[in-house]
């Protein structure tokens, strides 16, 4: 009876947003969360929660851009931190679902422990507005008339900005010449300085030029339409299964101490899924994505099934170092 009672009390303080239960002390120190990502781009969201989370833990949250082959810089470094919550991991699905089947890593999804995802935005397809091809079928037969003339931007080798491009790709019977950079920011100022010619990327990092008329939005990779852009077409509306909706979440690293994992769990679904957030978020063209730690682990194991298959196949191994 009493190792019935001490297991449920022990369940119930799982959900408490401020639980002391064997937590007492963490953190008493600001803690640190890697991006590995360029500034200006994924950074923003975490920067939005920082503002909510931070007085829930009462702590400071470092926010430490750390960009370089294809997210590997960064994610290596929580991998090799010490599993005492004092640094963190903020990034896409794709740095532990796509990456490890692409290069030599050093780690793999089970070095982390998820803590729980934040947003699960559609990309969007775009190009400059003087681009000779305004809409994605243009694009397309464009690309099948001048073979490897259309640049295409990423955020490195292996993120999702280019893997999704490398879908199309594939799935339209063309061929890119793919470009990569180190963040979204930098992508965005070489398509508009002309050495770039398109981009699929998350919608907050150029809508602003959407909305100034000097880019154009081809497409969305969602199974619907963008709520941020609701008159441009998906790429499945063209008749291509071509569907990403790019998640981000926090992690740890493995042998984190469970009192630890679960303030930092409570705080962010507290945080994120308050209206100040939501509404944060749809302001800079982010959408929110509440996953809990199982629910967030469940969408890493779904795509590294789904991208270990698809890096498999011949077309790809070009892109896997042997």
């Amino acid at each position: 009876m009493r190792s019935r009672l001490a297991a449920a009390l022990s369940a119930f303080a799982l959900f408490l947003p401020f639980s002391h239960v064997g937590a007492q002390s963490y953190p008493d120190r600001p803690i640190k969360i890697i991006v590995p990502y360029g500034a200006g781009g994924v950074d923003v969201q975490l920067r939005l929660a920082q503002a909510f989370m931070e007085p829930l833990l009462g702590q400071r949250l470092v926010i430490e851009n750390r960009p370089g082959a294809g997210t590997i810089m960064g994610t290596s470094a929580v991998r090799n931190a010490s599993p005492d919550g004092y640094t963190l991991l903020f990034a896409g699905t794709s740095a532990l679902s796509v990456i490890p089947h692409m290069k030599r890593v050093t780690y793999t999804m089970d070095d982390f422990v998820p803590i729980g995802n934040l947003t699960g935005t559609a990309l969007a397809l775009v190009a400059r507005a003087d681009a000779p091809y305004k809409t994605l079928a243009e694009l397309i037969d464009y690309a099948k008339q001048n073979p490897g003339k259309v640049n295409m931007g990423s955020t490195g080798v292996g993120t999702t900005t280019h893997m999704i491009g490398e879908a199309l790709q594939l799935t339209a019977g063309i061929k890119f010449t793919h470009i990569p950079y180190t963040g979204n920011a930098q992508v965005v100022g070489a398509l508009l300085s002309g050495s770039t010619d398109v981009f699929i990327g998350i919608p907050g990092s150029f809508m602003s030029q959407v909305n100034a008329g000097t880019l154009r939005a081809l497409a969305t990779t969602g199974s619907v339409r963008s709520e941020f852009l609701p008159q441009t077409p998906t790429i499945k509306e063209s008749g291509l299964n071509v569907i990403e909706v790019t998640k981000f979440g926090l992690l740890a690293p493995k042998g984190m101490p469970p009192s630890a994992v679960n303030k930092l769990a409570n705080a962010l679904k507290v945080a994120v899924q308050g209206k100040d957030f939501v509404d944060k978020m749809r302001a800079s063209y982010i959408t929110p994505h509440y996953l809990d730690s199982a629910g967030f682990i469940d969408a890493l194991r779904q795509e590294d099934k789904y991208w270990s298959g698809m890096l498999s196949r011949p077309e790809f191994q070009a892109l896997v170092e042997n």
